[in-house]
């Protein structure tokens, strides 16, 4: 096997690793919070920590992969979300477990934003879709073990242990595998536009910023993440509020929302060659927005199902389609800068939209949150349309 062909399979294991602990606070925190005496809102301030945690190594993760090289830092990220899940275990307060979260942010922003630009420059859309997939796969397992310690009454630490230790042995092989990824960049071949990109990695973060097409690019993830959590986190509450659906099949109806990006990018993988990553972005946000709209109008439960799992298979290309095609907006020069800002503008986007919608839904109705989402689609549509037209203008110009 070819250290190219490594390379992959080892990106494929850090996505898994990146999604392992995203979903165990929401299984744990019933538990945790006790243990802590904080109220059921207070894991929101965790999430916050998180996010703002990812965004901030998102913004330095070119100047750190350039550092440490993508297999050390792969490695340094692993070691920093066990021992920070290792934290959530010991903590005595509300504030040590928000110090863990930053440093699982920290660790996660920089492993999305290296393996992404890693892969997107040196594979094709099929694979950066499935990467995205793995990545499903480790936000699926997380729970599950989870739900079996607690199913078992076993205490909500073991978990934790488990997962802190799958990624203390993640690091092991990551440092070990270090060389593998300085092999693979030697001997993979690159097209022009790699050979150029490499010419020019040390652009300055400053000069980067100087260029609209990387405010651009971050404001696109900052309202497609935006989007993503929302659904996931006010649907559930739509349902059971507003339209008198069981709370057990809101629940199960939120899980196929979340099932679906991982179903969608498979897909999606399969169709990559006859189906561009423009095309997959058009597409994702032509339904998507059918999808919202279908949610914002019909009251009937089982039209409801239907605009769920239209959205979320709407959504499922589009974060790797848009990474795909970042070189295409941005140009080669700013590659790098531009998909740690992205990562960073993702951040922002799930760290406050979902609170934007739910603070104008406390003071309207919730029945206006599917409204809400339609208007953050049009938002995201219109960035995209001037995103395209400036890096096509920019191409046309040099």
């Amino acid at each position: 096997m070819s250290a190219r062909s490594l390379t992959l399979i080892l990106g494929f294991i850090a996505f898994i690793a990146l999604g392992l602990p995203d979903a165990l606070l929401g299984i744990a925190w019933p538990f945790l919070r006790l243990d802590i005496d904080q109220p059921l809102q207070a894991s929101g301030l965790i999430v916050l920590a998180g996010t703002l945690g990812a965004a901030l190594s998102g913004f330095f993760s070119s100047w750190l992969g350039r550092r440490l090289g993508i297999g050390r830092l792969l490695a340094l990220s692993c070691f920093l979300t066990g021992s920070a899940l290792m934290g959530y275990t010991l903590a005595p307060n509300i504030a040590f477990i928000m110090l863990s979260a930053v440093v699982i942010g920290i660790a996660a922003g920089a492993t999305d934003a290296t393996v992404n630009g890693y892969v997107a420059k040196n594979f094709g859309d099929r694979l950066l879709q499935w990467l995205h997939a793995s990545f499903g796969v480790g936000i699926t397992i997380g729970p599950v073990v989870m739900t079996a310690i607690l199913a078992y009454q076993m205490n909500w630490q073991l978990g934790y242990y488990i997962h802190a230790g799958a990624q203390w042995l993640l690091a092991i092989l990551f440092f070990l595998s270090a060389g593998v990824w300085l092999a693979g960049k030697k001997f993979s071949e690159q097209s022009f536009e790699e050979k150029h990109a490499a010419d020019h990695h040390d652009t300055s973060m400053l000069a980067s910023l100087r260029d609209v097409r990387i405010w651009l690019g971050g404001g696109l993830f900052f309202f497609y993440c935006g989007l993503e959590y929302s659904v996931g986190l006010w649907t559930f509450s739509l349902l059971t509020d507003v339209r008198g659906v069981s709370t057990a099949q809101a629940g199960i109806w939120v899980s196929i929302y979340w099932g679906m990006f991982t179903v969608g990018r498979i897909v999606m993988g399969f169709v990559a060659n006859r189906f561009s990553a423009p095309n997959m972005i058009v597409f994702g946000l032509i339904l998507g927005a059918l999808g919202t709209l279908l949610l914002a109008l019909s009251a009937d439960v089982y039209l409801n199902l239907v605009a769920i799992v239209a959205i979320g298979f709407a959504y499922a290309p589009l974060y790797p389609a848009m990474v795909s095609t970042t070189m295409k907006r941005v140009g080669v020069k700013h590659f790098n800068n531009a998909m740690g800002l992205q990562v960073t503008g993702a951040s922002l986007g799930i760290a406050f939209l979902p609170g934007l919608i739910g603070l104008i839904a406390a003071n309207t109705s919730l029945s206006i949150y599917p409204w809400l989402l339609l208007a953050l689609t049009a938002i995201l549509t219109s960035l995209y349309i001037i995103a395209v037209r400036l890096g096509n203008a920019k191409l046309i110009e040099n």
